[in-house]
C-alpha cells in the first residue's frame, strides 16, 4: 500500500504542475516501498537523490512561471521553497555522513510537507495562472 495516494483535491489547475506533483508523490512512494522492503542504504540514497533532484526541478519550473507571469506572491512562495531546499541539503548531508537514516518519521515529514505545500501555497497560484490563460 502506498504512503501517499493522489486525489483530485490536490489539483492546482495547472496541468504541468499537477503532473509534477504526481511525480513527486510517485517518488515518495518509491522511497517508502524501498524502505519498507528493507533495501540497502545505497538503494535508498539513490531514490532519495532522485526525489531531491526532481523537487529541485519542480521548484525551478514553478519559479520560472512566477517570474514570467509576475505572480504577486512570488517572494513568499520562493521563501517556502528555500526553506525546504535548506532542509533537504541538511538531510542529504546527514545521510551522506551516516548521522541519520531513512525512517517512517522522515517519510511522514515528506508526505506532510508536500500535502501542506500543495494545499496551501500551491493552491493559491492556480486561479492566478488560470486567469493568465495557463491551464
Amino acid at each position: 500500500m502506498p504512503l501517499f495516494v493522489w486525489e483530485d483535491k490536490y489539483k492546482v489547475g495547472v496541468k504541468e504542475f499537477d503532473e509534477q506533483h504526481k511525480k513527486l508523490i510517485e517518488l515518495i512512494n518509491k522511497l517508502y516501498d524501498a524502505m519498507k522492503q528493507g533495501h540497502g542504504k545505497d538503494v535508498l540514497k539513490s531514490i532519495l537523490n532522485d526525489l531531491f533532484e526532481y523537487t529541485k526541478y519542480h521548484f525551478e519550473t514553478e519559479e520560472k512561471y512566477f517570474s514570467d507571469y509576475n505572480y504577486p506572491d512570488k517572494n513568499e512562495h520562493v521563501k517556502v521553497h528555500n526553506e525546504l531546499r535548506n532542509k533537504v541539503i541538511d538531510l542529504k548531508n546527514k545521510l551522506d555522513n551516516g548521522t541519520t537514516v531513512i525512517s517512517s518519521d522522515l517519510m511522514k515529514f515528506l508526505k506532510e510537507w508536500l500535502v501542506n505545500h500543495i494545499m496551501d501555497s500551491d493552491k493559491k497560484y492556480g486561479t492566478f495562472f488560470n486567469e493568465k490563460g495557463v491551464f
